[in-house]
This record gives C-alpha cells, structure tokens and sequence, in this order.
C-alpha cells in the first residue's frame, strides 16, 4: 500500500505519539488537538491509521471524581450536625 501522507499529516503523527509517549496514554484526543493544532477529527483518523486508536484515553476525567472527598467530608459535616458526635 502506498503511502500518500504530507509533511504536516507526518508532523501531527510524530507529534501525536510523542503525546501518547510522554503521558503513557493520559492524554485524549482534545489534548491532542490543543498539542498539534490539528483538529479533533484530524487527531482521530491518523491515530485509527496508525493503529493507536486504543492507545490513550476516549474521554477526560470526570470533574466528580476530583470531587469525591469534597462531598463526602461535607456529607459528614451534616451528618455530625444533625446527629451529633455519635455519628
């Protein structure tokens, strides 16, 4: 199969795997599109191309997962509140 790829298609590949590298996978295809300048479909169709489709991660964190312990030492702060000590 010949390959009809541009220098800046190879520029975003090159840059993308570095991403991939450097994060061990921590990176999604937003982050991605903000490191090469490239579009999120652009950043998508090299990666399924390359094979790095399963490389890094589909979605960013969820903001309630960094929220957790907030919400449980509030839940604990109403539940001495109400209860007292004893709870």
């Amino acid at each position: 199969m010949a390959q009809n790829s541009s220098p800046r298609i190879e520029r975003i590949a090159y840059q993308i795997w570095w991403l991939i590298q450097d994060s061990a996978g921590e990176c999604t295809l937003q982050d991605m599109a903000e490191f090469t300048g490239a579009s999120m479909r652009t950043c998508t169709q090299i990666c399924r191309y390359r094979g790095w489709a399963g490389a890094y991660r589909k979605m960013a964190q969820s903001p309630a997962a960094e929220s957790g312990p907030r919400m449980i030492e509030a839940l604990d702060g109403e539940l001495s509140a109400l209860f007292g000590e004893a709870a």
